[in-house]
């Protein structure tokens, strides 16, 4: 039966023999010389003299010794022992070679440390679960386009009548709620404010299973029309605008013109949804900033409302459970109703798949090309310690002769690689915290959850792991190399070189080739990166980005509930604004190029050659004045822009893009035909314009259908949100004290929000791809630069290890050319071989990352042709300074060393 005081007991007496050695190893030398005495006085009380006592107690007991050894290995801590003898040894030996170790350790740190901060965000972005309850059962139900239909995204919004409907016939959610974004002026508290916001339901925190820090979140009640007039803080805004006072609970504040009470303060890890953690086309802000009751009303609007949902599964309803629900609600629904036929798909994912969206593709990129890098630093590392190995192989060989046993020898030598993979370990965690730090301070702001990365517990026990595995692989390479050494051959060469046999430089010429191989991957993978960005660079968007300011304008439907108010305030604005010097041109619109994509809708054409009959025709639908266009820079193709001659009274006109004019009049001129939103209250538009298609989320984006129409012929009610552009003649910021004196000699409770240029717009949209670049183009040179150290080192130890045999060739007439190509052959060989096999995986690999590129094929040959190159470069300068030395070698001095 087991005992838990014999086993603590023999725990303690363990410890004790491990920490208090010498004590234990006296008291050990004590206690049998003790018994030994007693049994040679027990002897001698018998008759025996004390030699035959002696010789009797040897016989009985064996040497003193050989005892003492028995009872260690009982102790059962020989291992640790050996293991604590070993280290104190291998850091000697490292102490003795120190150029060698700081090589390895720094090589190794920065592949260990390269792959720990990648690992942390992997850990932190896709790993870690998400801050909410039961995290696994929050769900987003999206609304899917048809296949075949470009929206310009595979998301579109709620509307309505399409929550009202799945709301009513679902029974798998415990929470359905929907949000949209909003944007809201702080007045009444100071200097005005504007502040990003969002409207939503009742359920939307429950559905989350978030609870606020202080007060609570908005009743159902309250989530009604009329009574929907409660906010909920963020702990930002709570803290920046209200000094953290817990008495603002109950306060009133005015947004927007109305007072709003407010009910809680969420906490500060809370500000769901960020723009990173969903689709781009629902423009949604950077961060919440305040939430407010969408208040939905009894008959809920079909047309579009720019809402997205968010769902808690029952317990025990699994994801494939309620996604077979969700079909069976669109199948009934467009049964009932035929113009949802084919727009009421509903994709279920769960919330961290939402979040983490389109990031991972690009993080396993780079976790892939880290690892690659941290393979080429082990390689090199091996090669090292396979060279110094060899060297040190008539130590090994008088040990064992000595009677070291073959165990004991590679016990030392993955112990010597331990060290080095620890040291370097953490080495390579100090520069993860730093590489970590640099990433958040200058990484891209749309990596969603990028504040929750740090380098914690896992990432530590990620670096640990890491340097262990590492550490043992360096230990079997120099086993590997020695393997059939010659005991006797070793030691008979004493005076001579030894580390010449075929295996071991096999083995170094094997990794050297691994390295230039995978170096080859890596650096095509970022040379197409690279092309990619740089085609992103020089491609047309539709638009001139140069010297344009853009802001975005909120108006209070309080105070601009009529439209001929909204229309005379715009006009009066643009007036202003193009009085300013230095202003080339002024307009507004719902967005502006890479702000977000406009509204999207069905359409009505008064005659189109629809390209499939079975679509409903779409577009999207983008409010603009006079002058947007130019301001913008898009081009005008055919016909004519907007002019201040067409007012509410006028003709409606519209312009529409090329997609739009191809698509739905496909070999006709489009120009004088008729289109307009689905719903028959707004009259058809006459096209009087057709312009070049404007990208509004990145330039590899394939343009949707788009129409342009006056904001003061048909005001939508998100006319009340608009941006702003302004071209000017030379740095566009420094106009905006101008600016905000135009906005506030119209309306002083106006403030100007996201002020910005396009440029940076644009710069802002390729953030993620050019983090991508900049990292894998990063750790590509890294390769380039270990594999091209792993070069010169395997062909200068070539070179030492054949000085005798270059002295002969010398002595019989070889000249310095010929020792010098023999030389540089050797290490082209082994480098062609390795730009061979790169070319071969990268072939393969390309292809995997094809959805990354942008105007270049995964198999271009101008940048497989100019790597290969650069990779021969790179090889041929490390082998020159071998090279070079071997043609200095003197033959007789050369002999003579032998």
């Amino acid at each position: 039966m087991w005992n838990l005081t014999e086993w603590w007991s023999d725990l303690v007496f363990r410890a004790r023999a491990l920490v208090r050695r010498s004590t234990v190893e006296s008291e050990l030398d004590d206690e049998v010389r003790t018994h030994f005495e007693r049994y040679v006085e027990k002897q001698m009380l018998g008759g025996a003299s004390r030699q035959e006592a002696v010789r009797r107690a040897r016989m009985e007991f064996g040497g003193l010794e050989q005892v003492k050894e028995e009872c260690r290995d009982a102790r059962g801590v020989d291992f640790l022992e050996e293991f604590a003898h070993d280290a104190r040894f291998g850091l000697r030996m490292l102490r003795k070679s120190p150029g060698f170790a700081a090589v390895a350790i720094l090589t190794l740190a920065l592949g260990i440390g390269a792959c720990s901060a990648v690992f942390s965000l992997v850990d932190g972005i896709l790993l870690k679960p998400l801050p909410y309850a039961e995290a696994g059962r929050i769900v987003s139900p999206s609304l899917i386009s048809p296949p075949g239909v470009n929206l310009g995204s595979e998301y579109f919004p709620w509307s309505e009548a399409q929550f009202g409907v799945a709301r009513k016939e679902q029974s798998v959610f415990q929470a359905f709620g929907v949000f949209r974004n909003d944007s809201f002026n702080l007045t009444g508290a100071g200097e005005p404010a504007f502040l990003d916001g969002f409207r939503a339901s009742a359920d939307f925190f429950s559905a989350l299973g978030i609870a606020p820090a202080l007060g609570r979140t908005f009743s159902a009640e309250e989530d009604q029309p009329g009574h929907e007039h409660v906010v909920v803080l963020s702990d930002a805004l709570w803290r920046e605008r209200f000094g953290a006072d817990r008495g603002v609970l109950g306060r009133s504040i005015e947004l927007n013109g109305y007072e709003y009470t407010v009910v809680g303060v969420m906490p500060g890890s809370f500000a769901f949804p960020r723009a990173e953690e969903m689709p781009a086309s629902f423009n949604f802000p950077r961060e919440a900033q305040l939430w407010v009751p969408i208040a939905i009303g009894a008959t809920p609007k079909r047309g579009p409302s720019e809402m997205a949902a968010i769902a808690r599964l029952n317990p025990g309803v699994s994801l494939r459970q309620a996604q077979a629900q969700m079909d069976l609600v669109t199948r009934d629904a467009e049964a009932q109703d035929a113009q949802w036929k084919g727009w009421f798909n509903i994709r279920l994912v769960t919330l961290t798949q939402q979040i983490v969206g389109d990031t991972r593709r690009p993080l396993e990129l780079i976790l892939a090309a880290v690892g690659v890098v941290l393979l080429i630093a082990c390689s090199n590392v091996a090669n090292l310690l396979l060279s110094r190995a060899l060297v040190r192989k008539k130590e090994f060989s008088l040990r064992a002769a000595l009677g070291a046993k073959k165990e004991r020898l590679v016990r030392q030598l993955v112990t010597e690689g331990l060290i080095l993979t620890v040291l370097a370990g953490v080495a390579g965690v100090g520069l993860a915290f730093a590489g970590i730090y640099f990433v958040k301070l200058f990484g891209p702001e749309n990596i969603p959850r990028l504040r929750e990365v740090a380098v914690d517990f896992r990432v530590l026990a990620f670096a640990l792991g890491v340097s262990l595995v590492t550490g043992v692989l360096f230990g079997v390479a120099p086993i590997l190399g020695a393997r059939g050494s010659d005991l006797i051959g070793t030691l008979k060469n004493a005076g001579r070189q030894v580390g010449n046999s075929a295996g071991s430089a096999r083995l170094r010429n094997a990794l050297l080739v691994g390295q230039v191989a995978l170096a080859m991957v890596l650096v095509v993978s970022a040379g197409l990166l690279a092309r990619t960005f740089l085609q992103m660079l020089a491609a047309d968007g539709g638009f001139n980005a140069d010297r344009v300011l853009t802001f975005q304008m909120s108006l209070p439907p309080l105070k601009y509930a009529e439209v001929p108010r909204v229309v005379t305030f715009y006009r009066a604005l643009l007036e202003r604004l193009r009085a300013i010097p230095g202003v080339e041109s002024a307009g507004i619109g719902e967005t502006v190029p890479m702000g977000g994509e406009g509204e999207s809708t069905v359409i009505r054409l008064s005659d189109a050659a629809a390209a499939d009959t079975r679509e409903l025709p779409f577009a999207n639908y983008t409010m603009v004045s006079p002058g947007y266009l130019s301001a913008v820079g898009t081009a005008l193709l055919r016909g004519r822009d907007f002019a201040e001659s067409d007012t509410a009274d006028g003709m409606p006109v519209t312009i529409v893009n090329r997609s739009m004019a191809e698509k739905y009049w496909p070999g006709q001129d489009a120009i004088g035909k008729q289109a307009a939103p689905g719903s028959k209250t707004y009259p058809l538009a006459t096209i009087v314009g057709i312009v070049a298609d404007a990208k509004h989320t990145s330039i590899r984006e394939q343009s949707p259908p788009e129409m342009y129409v006056l904001y003061n012929q048909k005001v939508w009610p998100s006319m009340l949100n608009m941006r702003v552009a302004l071209r000017t003649r030379s740095d566009p910021m420094a106009i905006t004290g101008s600016v905000r004196e135009a906005v506030a000699s119209l309306d002083m409770d106006l403030p100007l929000a996201k002020v910005s240029t396009l440029t940076k717009l644009v710069d802002d949209s390729m953030m993620q791809l050019r983090f991508v670049m900049l990292a894998v183009a990063s750790f590509g040179m890294l390769a380039l630069v270990l594999a091209s150290i792993g070069m010169y080192g395997v062909i200068s130890y070539s070179v030492s290890q054949r000085t005798r045999e270059i002295g002969i060739r010398m002595a019989l007439g070889a000249g310095p050319a010929g020792v010098f190509a023999m030389v540089l052959g050797q290490g082209a060989r082994l480098a062609g071989l390795g730009i061979v096999i790169g070319f071969a995986a990268a072939l393969g690999v390309t292809r995997v990352i094809a959805s990354f590129l942008f105007g270049v094929r995964p198999t271009d040959p101008l940048t497989f042709a100019g790597v290969a190159l650069l990779l021969a470069g790179v090889a041929a300068v490390a082998c020159y300074l071998p090279a070079r030395r071997a043609t200095k070698v003197d033959p007789v001095n050369a002999l003579r060393y032998e």
